[in-house]
């Protein structure tokens, strides 16, 4: 999946993307790093379809249909119990699937009859990321999911979605944290300067920079 060539100007003028060029591998949790502002949630935006990809700039991307998008906030009316907001989820791709609380990671089987309204923030974001995990998609696509989380439940939350990757499947996600970055199967792009400014592993961004930490590699690669 790529992105070439693609440049966006925003409605008060201000031009977001130049000449912007991105690879995005498959059985890769791609990370895509920026400081605010920079057009990370839009260019995911473009990605999934919500903003109209017009041209030829994204090249490989599956239709709508075959992609999902977890983006920030949550979707579910607070009345909702965890059951059936998964439910609600899984019934998208199988409209007539039955989903049990034993089909739960032990994390969210506690809390399966709790309404949405109940839970905790980062419970709640468990709770949306299981049942886009269960969705069958080319694409996954994740707008800062470990956001306000403690460190245990930011840590879940990677792990679920490395799964994804390990699967084979094409993950995308933006993020402002280095704690919980996946070990393997893991590819960066730093959006800097209106266009991708670094493509590749966190070892090959530390040895570039001559830097021995992850954040103080994208750092000197942002400056």
């Amino acid at each position: 999946m790529r992105i070439q060539d693609f440049s966006y100007q925003l409605p008060d003028d201000r031009i977001l993307f130049d000449h912007l060029t991105a690879d995005f591998e498959p059985g890769k949790v791609n990370i895509l790093l920026g400081v605010n502002g920079v057009g990370k949630t839009t260019l995911l935006d473009f990605i999934a379809g919500v903003s109209e990809r017009k041209g030829l700039p994204f090249k490989g991307f599956p239709e709508m249909s075959r992609i999902a998008y977890q983006m920030q906030g949550a979707p579910f009316t607070g009345s909702a119990k965890v059951m059936e907001a998964i439910q609600m989820m899984v019934n998208l791709d199988q409209p007539t699937a039955d989903f049990d609380s034993n089909q739960l990671p032990e994390s969210l089987r506690e809390i399966a009859n709790s309404r949405f309204r109940d839970l905790s923030g980062g419970q709640r974001r468990l709770v949306i990321l299981e049942g886009i995990c269960l969705l069958q998609r080319d694409l996954y696509l994740f707008d800062e999911p470990e956001s306000g989380l403690d460190v245990k439940v930011a840590a879940q939350m990677m792990s679920q979605i490395t799964a994804l990757a390990d699967k084979g499947k094409t993950v995308i996600m933006t993020t402002h944290q280095f704690r919980n970055l996946p070990e393997r199967n893991v590819q960066l792009l730093v959006l800097a300067g209106k266009c991708i400014a670094f493509t590749g592993t966190p070892a090959k961004l530390m040895a570039e920079t001559n830097t021995q930490s992850l954040e103080d590699a994208y750092l000197k690669t942002d400056s």
